[in-house]
């Protein structure tokens, strides 16, 4: 498999790959009337979307599908295609996400670490932020980076279950202690 490109979301200026939860539970396609179909190697799930914090509210601002034929408009945005009709944009839609739970997102992958297969995992970012949402609003922030580098220097990539373990212990309800210690 090749690597896959990951949704992204835009937190003020800066713009960080989706890493936890899976790119469905954000926005489902199938819900808005979509099929959509592979566009490339690197995005077998034909699905490609970008999500910004606005005002503290997280919206689904611009979509691109892989689609047979020309998908349904969406929050009132037509779709807009290339050439050959099979990848449809979906520009400025500002749909409202109502998603309630931690957000992984990791910014500056570090190249050395990059596999050429799958979604990278969470400690293949220099900087690595945990958002939580209630019903779509931002509620609490955290910058989880030097535990993220902890992890690094401590650990390998041969654990199979490391990842999950991992995500578990770096989101925002983790256990409610401090632990911003060195």
């Amino acid at each position: 498999m090749s690597g896959q490109m990951a949704d992204v979301i835009v937190v003020g200026d800066d713009e960080f790959a989706v890493v936890e939860p899976t790119p469905e539970t954000l926005f489902d396609p199938y819900a808005h009337g979509l099929s959509p179909v592979m566009s490339h190697t690197a995005n077998t799930r034909g699905v490609l979307a970008r999500y910004k914090v606005d005002e503290g509210q997280l919206l689904l601002s611009d979509l691109q599908v892989g689609h047979v034929d020309e998908p349904p408009a969406i929050n009132g945005v037509d779709p807009s295609t290339d050439e050959h009709a099979h990848v449809w944009t979906y520009l400025g839609l500002d749909l409202a996400i109502d998603y309630s739970g931690d957000l992984i997102v990791g910014a500056d992958p570090i190249l050395e670490l990059y596999v050429h297969a799958g979604f990278a995992p969470v400690w293949h970012y220099e900087r690595v932020m945990a958002l939580d949402f209630e019903l779509g609003t931002e509620v609490a922030r955290e910058d989880r980076s030097k535990e993220v580098a902890r992890y690094r220097e401590e650990h390998d990539d041969d654990d199979q279950n490391a990842f999950e373990r991992f995500l578990s212990a770096i989101k925002l309800r983790f256990t409610g202690e401090d632990d911003e210690s060195e």
